[in-house]
């Protein structure tokens, strides 16, 4: 039996057995493909995501959350997720799609800038909800492209979409996606791995667990440890049964000796706090190379003027006697006696939390 199928002014003449319709897109993966000749696009499929192992850190609760919260709401959901490579963001996506699977959601990921009326329009025909992840999303998508896909995240058409943005650099992200939850919901930023994530995830694996608080002191000379860095480094530790300092020889994983993160500085004589002696009591820097700072000289010597005189201590990288990677917490110690605590600050809570 043949039938007619058409398309526009045109009838495209097929034999039965190779048509195949379908009221709903099945649940699998997709990429958005575009044919030239009929100007039209159209759902390749894909390999699935799989998410192997144990999965660490807040992904499952996250996962469900968002997609409870899409299921729960009535229009289109958007989700950011941003943070260098190997922070976990690309896990979540992947994560969101599975268990979306298991609920009867397709994926459909966009991996070319499509944007504009004909993909709109395209991406509206598709009326059962389904996850759409824009992987890389600010390499994909330079800004003209992201102002074109405004529209899409708005939530404005009919059906229901859960949009899923990973980017590398939110500062490449157009601002009119930014404190704007009618297009994008929820904004995840990742940093680094913390403490508790690197204690579980070496309890786990880690063959010696007498190198554990070795691996989180090690982390803290990074201004962000990554999940890279730390499944490599165990994995080197386990294969040749090394320390993370002899494992870290080799591995492409190096704390950036440029990197400027914040401390809070405190200065000791002795038992004697002399912190109020610093010119300023906040330092920059990576303490793994060692710090110098500025302060009053400490036997109350003056200029011609009267003026307190400025000396620098500087503290080697052989005086570095702690690191305290629960606090971020760097101690020095000199052969003067001198010892100075360089406290890592983190990002404050938001001013809107402590506004109730």
């Amino acid at each position: 039996m043949t039938l007619f199928s058409k398309a526009g002014t045109r009838f495209l003449v097929a034999p039965n057995e190779n048509i195949d319709l379908r009221d709903l897109l099945p649940v699998g993966t997709y990429t958005v493909g575009f044919d030239k000749m009929s100007g039209s696009f159209y759902l390749d499929s894909i390999e699935s995501f799989e998410v192997k192992g144990k999965v660490y850190g807040d992904t499952n609760r996250r996962a469900s959350r968002i997609l409870d919260t899409f299921e729960n709401r009535d229009n289109s959901t958007g989700v950011m997720l941003g943070g260098e490579k190997g922070s976990g963001k690309t896990l979540l996506a992947k994560k969101i799609s599975v268990d979306g699977a298991e609920r009867g959601i397709p994926t459909i990921v966009i991996n070319q800038p499509w944007a504009g009326e004909g993909f709109n329009a395209f991406m509206q025909m598709i009326e059962q909800p389904v996850i759409v992840i824009f992987d890389e999303f600010e390499k994909v998508y330079d800004n003209d492209h992201q102002e074109q896909l405004l529209t899409l995240l708005d939530g404005v058409y009919p059906s229901k979409k859960l949009f899923v943005l990973t980017c590398n650099n939110k500062y490449r992200v157009n601002e009119h996606m930014k404190n704007r939850p009618g297009r994008i919901f929820y904004r995840i930023d990742y940093k680094g791995l913390d403490h508790a994530f690197i204690v579980e995830y070496c309890e786990d694996n880690l063959k010696n667990k007498d190198h554990i608080e070795s691996v989180a002191r090690l982390s803290v000379l990074f201004s962000a440890f990554n999940f890279d860095i730390l499944k490599a480094l165990v994995e080197e530790m386990n294969r040749y049964d090394e320390t993370p300092q002899e494992a870290m020889e080799m591995l492409n994983a190096k704390p950036d000796s440029n990197d400027s993160s914040a401390f809070d500085a405190s200065l000791f004589q002795g038992q004697q706090d002399i912190t109020a002696l610093l010119e300023e009591a906040r330092w920059y820097g990576n303490p793994v190379n060692g710090a110098a700072i500025e302060h009053q000289n400490l036997e109350g010597v003056t200029d011609a003027d009267g003026d307190p005189q400025w000396d620098i201590t500087t503290f080697g990288t052989e005086s570095l006697e702690k690191i305290d990677p629960a606090t971020g917490q760097f101690v020095f110690v000199n052969t003067s006696g001198q010892r100075l605590v360089l406290t890592k600050i983190k990002e404050s809570a938001p001013a809107w939390q402590n506004a109730f």
